[in-house]
């Protein structure tokens, strides 16, 4: 009895790892597709963060009031609504025609990102038994590894076959797979609070520390995100695809790996590890001139943020109670979104100023890179605190 009750894997749990495949197969085609959609439409590098990042400001602006909402209601049908959201604007996308459309869209899309990912986080959460919540969330966090073997790679050779249009509406199609998932689930009975707007409703204290060193390394990897299909194209390097592959099946073996050994020596010394990796990755990049150097990147990167990424979410949620994890998923999240909203800005940013300097685009990039290092090192030295308060 003991045994069963300490598994991870149940029918609740598995539906939602299916879920989580699909919409991150279509959030990665599109998050890889649209810097060069928007290249194509004549944007600049700074232009190409705009459009990347946009979405975070929304998803900002709405957690403060979502946050409450996610303890005090459906977890469930609020994930559905989200998910519809993003659906609408995986439509929209194949329509628009003009950087202030993708700019519009994009905003809107923030709405349900800033909702899908924490109560998604939130809800699988309550079918994890205590002893094995690291490693469960880092199980369950595969599915956006396998996402990533097929979503950037699906996205770039569909964007080369039958263009933008047609990839962004098979990428709303697989929204609609995952709203179905979602919809098999049966929310298990918890305790729910009464929905109020204050300070501890909206964020949870406690996981304000994770938020912070999850937003310093998602200002550096959302820079990744946002340029390294650009910077390969500028060294002449053309199947930027394989990096994605390479990333994503070197996540298969890291997440599962370090959440395992998380659980057992403790996710601080774990994360520590994994910061190591994810700096090196961006040395790697910096220097990056052929697909080997780039396949590299991609080793050293997946280890990283494959670490540190699901450790820092699971970290949160463990640090409340049940009926406070919605809070404390909000809270990481918000991390997330602010690094996602400045790292593509201040990368274009760097970009564009480095040019007229150094003369080309390759080396602006790899400037780039070099100061994607900063977030990275202050990410390390709150995680070094949490290692020494430990001891």
């Amino acid at each position: 009895m003991k045994e069963q009750k300490e598994s991870i894997w149940s029918f609740p749990y598995i539906a939602l790892m299916m879920v989580n495949l699909f919409q991150s197969m279509a959030a990665f085609m599109a998050n890889t597709t649209l810097p060069v959609y928007a290249d194509a439409l004549g944007a600049s590098p700074s232009m190409v963060g705009i459009v990347v990042s946009s979405f975070s400001v929304t998803a900002l602006l709405i957690r403060p009031f979502a946050g409450p909402a996610f303890d005090s209601f459906s977890r469930k049908r609020l994930l559905m609504a989200s998910q519809c959201i993003i659906c609408a604007c995986m439509l929209l996308y194949g329509v628009v025609d003009s950087l202030q459309g993708l700019v519009i869209v994009r905003l809107v899309h923030g709405i349900g990102i800033g909702c899908s990912g924490p109560l998604a986080m939130s809800l699988v959460s309550e079918f994890l038994p205590e002893s094995r919540f690291a490693s469960g969330i880092s199980i369950y966090a595969l599915a956006q590894s396998f996402a990533q073997v097929v979503g950037p790679a699906a996205g770039l050779y569909l964007v080369n076959a039958i263009g933008f249009s047609p990839s962004y509406f098979l990428a709303a199609g697989c929204l609609l797979v995952a709203i179905c998932g979602v919809g098999l689930i049966r929310e298990p009975y918890r305790k729910r609070l009464r929905y109020e707007l204050k300070l501890d409703r909206m964020f949870a204290p406690e996981a304000v520390g994770k938020g912070v060193a999850l937003m310093l390394l998602a200002t550096s990897f959302s820079c990744m995100g946002a340029y390294v299909v650009l910077y390969g194209y500028s060294v002449g390097v053309s199947q930027m695809g394989v990096f994605f592959i390479v990333y994503a099946f070197c996540l298969l073996g890291t997440r599962p790996l370090f959440g395992s050994m998380a659980d057992r020596f403790g996710a601080p010394r774990m994360l520590a590890v994994g910061i190591a990796f994810f700096a090196a990755s961006y040395v790697a990049l910096a220097v990056a001139d052929n697909l080997s150097a780039f396949i590299i990147a991609a080793i050293l990167g997946s280890a990283g943020f494959g670490c540190c990424g699901p450790l820092l979410q699971s970290a949160a949620l463990a640090s409340v109670p049940p009926s406070r994890r919605g809070a404390a998923s909000n809270t990481a999240f918000m991390g997330l979104d602010l690094g996602m909203l400045t790292g593509p800005i201040i990368g274009g940013m760097v970009i564009e100023a480095a040019m007229p300097v150094l003369g080309s685009q390759p080396e602006a990039y790899s400037l780039m890179w070099l100061v994607m290092l900063i977030p990275a090192i202050g990410a390390s030295l709150i995680v070094l605190r949490w290692n020494l308060q430990r001891r």
